[in-house]
């Protein structure tokens, strides 16, 4: 078997984390199990990861940061700021609706860390994440428009935050995607005139 580069076998390690996860649920992810995904020895996942909580640490970036990926690439340079900030939105819906299960696995991950005084920091990070990367959208429509804030970006970023979060866990719900992204309309309206 061709001997894989430690960075390449971390990124396989995360997705099947993320297939076990979602297909089998948080508890059947263990690393035997995330070994048996990917048909190598469970050596092998200690060897890039120290442990399980360390794996999941990981498996909360990614799916962190695809969500700015795909809020990002919606944002069109030298548009207007309604434009953008609407797009922005768009984007990371769109990533909802094609990861339904993924985006179950980020309220799994917080309720689980949350249980365990050892795990409680992953939920602290996970949720520092998708702040930061909402900051980074934030200061990107800002690059691409000109436009400034009337408010901080972390006040923006948790105002966000609790919008994207509660649309989201409720599409999850209920699957309504009209009433989902005229909810996430209304607030990007909202946002929109907090720009200078």
């Amino acid at each position: 078997m061709p001997r894989v580069p430690a960075s390449e076998r971390r990124a396989e390690l995360v997705q099947a984390a993320i297939q076990v996860a979602t297909r089998e649920g948080l508890a059947a992810t263990t690393t035997r199990r995330i070994a048996q995904e990917l048909g190598i020895s469970v050596g092998i996942v200690h060897y890039c990861f120290r442990s399980k909580e360390e794996l999941l640490h990981e498996v909360i970036r990614v799916i962190a940061e695809a969500q700015v990926v795909a809020a990002r690439s919606a944002i069109v340079p030298g548009g207007d700021v309604r434009e953008s900030v609407r797009n922005a939105f768009l984007g990371f819906w769109g990533l909802v609706e094609e990861t339904p299960d993924a985006q179950l696995l980020t309220y799994e991950l917080t309720s689980w860390a949350l249980r365990n005084a050892e795990t409680e920091p992953l939920a602290r990070e996970q949720r520092a994440s998708q702040l930061a990367g909402i900051v980074e959208i934030l200061d990107e429509i800002s690059a691409a428009t000109g436009a400034s804030w009337s408010l901080p970006a972390d006040q923006l970023a948790r105002m966000t935050l609790a919008i994207t979060d509660g649309v989201t866990l409720g599409w999850l719900v209920d699957r309504d995607t009209k009433a989902a992204v005229q909810a996430l309309e209304v607030f990007a309206d909202q946002l929109i005139k907090l720009a200078l």
